[in-house]
């Protein structure tokens, strides 16, 4: 257990192997809450289930729990839960269009969740996080939401009043020091924790449902992995298309040597846009989606990048403030919620679209700052990190994907690379803050310091580098 720990739990926070077969074990059995779905349970599960394939670039510190259904009009469903122990909590529902699912407004973050009586909010800025009374209720109904945001019911969810088929996640990431992958049991030892919500519904007659007459009125069958928005041919056609833009080299598009961040827009802009040049790019429409299942309080940045360019792709920025929660004064947790820029913080390391998989992550807690914040963080191979890239040298260093974009086929190319940025439920008094990026190429005007600076080298260049610890 000690070997497998080390080999998979690479930084403080990372799940452990024994945490990850535990979490699995706990809730993996539930027959309408799918899970735990995350990249550590389908690399470290000796036999993962095809719906716990994280195939939509996921960050490492996530567990997510996945329903799909169908309310009859005027219908309820219900969820009663505990808040789990951990940085962030939400649910989100989404429907299928274009090829991928895509929010449609209705979703409830754990810090407007309003607890049951007697029970406390973790969430909220200001709040007791390890205290036991924790208890919420969650409702989803059929019925259309009302205009007035005012007179929407609490906890409440709408998915209008015919109802009809979505898509439920609920988001669990960075648990406390010490808890399993959901945050709602201890990783080390056996657990009489409440655990996944319990679910009950209500149909239009008034008929009263248990979780057995929710899944038989209410539940679709949801076996696979998450359907793709672009298959192998479809991403080598987009990477050999004449239409693309001439400035862009065929073994490294859509990445650019002078990497750039942008915020994530939608599938059409973000991902087929990159290829095109300014001007046709500029004719496809730019607004936020929440396509492939995107978390509609995230923020999303991303930067192409190619070994073409140098096998060293080094990311310099200001980490805003948020709540380290991981570990208190106890070891168990942070007491208190504090108020912070952003509530998550994180990077991960990924291959093409057609993939979805990241090799690595980083979150905030695992990055060395300067005393301005200012961080560095370096991407590569293992064979091509420098020997300075290291914590003790005021660097974190990420591995860059050795399968490049992910192809099961032979035109894969093995120097593409893809970093996604995620920004979380952000403040608003924040100004810099990646929400108020209202259309593409204001994100340097808007975040400054904060939006990520990028540069290729080699191992050589950056070991010669005088470091400030």
């Amino acid at each position: 257990m000690a070997n497998l720990n080390a080999a998979r739990n690479k930084r403080p926070g990372d799940k452990t192997y024994e945490s990850v077969v535990r979490t699995d074990e706990r809730y993996g059995g539930d027959p309408f809450l799918h899970g735990p779905r995350g990249w550590p349970y389908w690399n470290f599960l000796e036999y993962p289930k095809p719906i716990q394939n994280p195939n939509l670039w996921p960050d490492t510190q996530s567990t997510y729990f996945l329903s799909k259904m169908k309310l009859p009009a005027s219908s309820t469903l219900t969820f009663s839960g505990e808040f789990p122990h951990a940085r962030y909590f939400k649910y989100a529902l989404y429907r299928w269009q274009d090829n991928t699912f895509v929010g449609f407004g209705e979703d409830l973050p754990g810090k407007e969740i309003i607890p049951e009586s007697g029970s406390i909010n973790p969430y909220a800025v200001g709040n007791e996080r390890l205290g036991d009374q924790r208890n919420y209720q969650v409702h989803i109904v059929a019925e259309d939401a009302p205009a007035n945001k005012k007179k929407r019911a609490a906890n409440t969810m709408y998915v209008g009043k015919a109802g009809g088929e979505f898509q439920m996640v609920v988001r669990i990431y960075l648990p406390d020091q010490g808890m399993d992958g959901a945050g709602w049991g201890p990783n080390d030892t056996p657990s009489h924790a409440r655990g996944l919500p319990t679910y009950t519904g209500t149909l239009a007659d008034g008929a009263h449902l248990d979780a057995a007459g929710v899944i038989e009125h209410f539940a679709l069958p949801m076996t696979a992995a998450t359907k793709k928005p672009v298959n192998d041919q479809q991403w080598a056609g987009l990477v050999n298309s004449p239409d693309n833009d001439p400035a862009l080299g065929l073994g490294s598009t859509p990445a650019h040597k002078n990497p750039k961040w942008e915020k994530y827009w939608n599938f059409k802009y973000s991902i087929i846009g990159a290829f095109k040049s300014p001007a046709d790019r500029a004719k496809i429409h730019s607004t936020v989606t929440n396509d492939g299942g995107g978390d509609p309080a995230t923020q999303y940045l991303y930067s192409y990048i190619s070994r073409k360019f140098g096998p060293v792709y080094v990311m310099r920025g200001k980490m805003p403030t948020f709540p380290d929660t991981y570990s208190g004064v106890g070891g168990q947790g942070l007491d208190v919620m504090p108020k912070a820029q952003t509530q998550y913080w994180s990077l991960v390391s990924g291959e093409s679209p057609a993939s979805g998989h990241i090799v690595d992550g980083l979150t905030d807690m695992q990055v060395p700052l300067d005393k301005n914040r200012n961080y560095t963080i370096v991407v590569s191979r293992k064979e091509d990190r420098p020997a300075n890239a290291a914590l003790e040298n005021g660097v974190a260093w990420m591995e860059w994907s050795p399968r490049g974009e992910g192809l099961h086929s032979p035109q894969n190319r093995k120097d593409f690379g893809i970093l996604m940025l995620r920004m979380m439920s952000n403040d608003p008094s924040w100004k810099q803050r990646p929400d108020r990026i209202s259309k593409p190429g204001m994100e340097e005007k808007i975040m400054g310091d904060y939006l990520p600076k990028g540069e290729y080298t080699t191992k050589a260049a950056f070991e010669a580098l005088k470091l400030n610890k």
